[in-house]
């Protein structure tokens, strides 16, 4: 398995390109911007792009969505929820002073769904809390820990669950209960050694959140 984080966009997105070495296949997940650095990393890698996935529509999440379909002919997955929201990405970044293109949804997934890239799977979990249907994505894989390769779980979570903090949840469609009773219920039964690969900032590990994050 290839991993790749790279901070995208204006506020910094966390953005993972997640590659089959076999087969070539790739996700890339939340491309904020910075698609010429996406497109440099995925061709490093020999990989091609599979499907574009959103954890949730915020734009700084999704202003790379078009510009990275032109150039790869890859569908758009989101949760039929927010979907709506990628239309109205660059109204929405305007408001922060910052600036994203619309993008259209191709697909939409819900809690317990497999996408298949290659040989990984990732389920589709309901994280919603911080944005109105936000979603995050379990697979498993060997990791570089420490110089050695380990096999873990992972989750991809977006902005739901940070090292030592959590999602905002004053903006349209927030529900702070709802948020922390989706981050015990899907995350933190996981096993303790579970990657936790947030949109900002460092990843963190399941067992670490529970022990130390301020809000549990």
């Amino acid at each position: 398995m290839i991993l790749k984080m790279m901070e995208t966009g204006p506020l910094m997105v966390n953005t993972y390109i997640v590659g089959d070495e076999d087969t070539g296949e790739a996700a890339v997940f939340d491309p904020g911007g910075d698609v010429d650095a996406i497109m440099g990393a995925l061709k490093d890698e020999g990989l091609k792009v599979k499907y574009i996935i959103n954890t949730h529509a915020h734009f700084d999440h999704v202003g790379g969505n078009k510009e990275l379909q032109d150039r790869t002919g890859a569908p758009i997955i989101i949760s039929e929820e927010e979907a709506a929201d990628l239309e109205d990405a660059g109204e929405k970044a305007g408001i922060f002073g910052c600036t994203a293109e619309a993008s259209s949804a191709s697909k939409f997934i819900k809690e317990g769904d497999i996408i298949e890239v290659g040989s990984i799977r990732f389920r589709v979990v309901d994280l919603r809390g911080h944005s109105s249907a936000g979603q995050g994505f379990i697979f498993e894989g060997d990791f570089d820990i420490n110089g050695k390769k380990e096999t873990r779980k992972a989750i991809i979570c977006g902005d739901a669950l940070f090292s030592g903090s959590i999602g905002r949840t004053d903006f349209p469609g927030g529900n702070l209960d709802l948020l922390l009773e989706n981050i015990r219920r899907k995350i933190f039964i996981l096993p303790d050694d579970t990657l936790v690969m947030s949109g900002h900032g460092p990843v963190t590990t399941v067992g670490r959140e529970k022990k130390y994050n301020p809000f549990f």
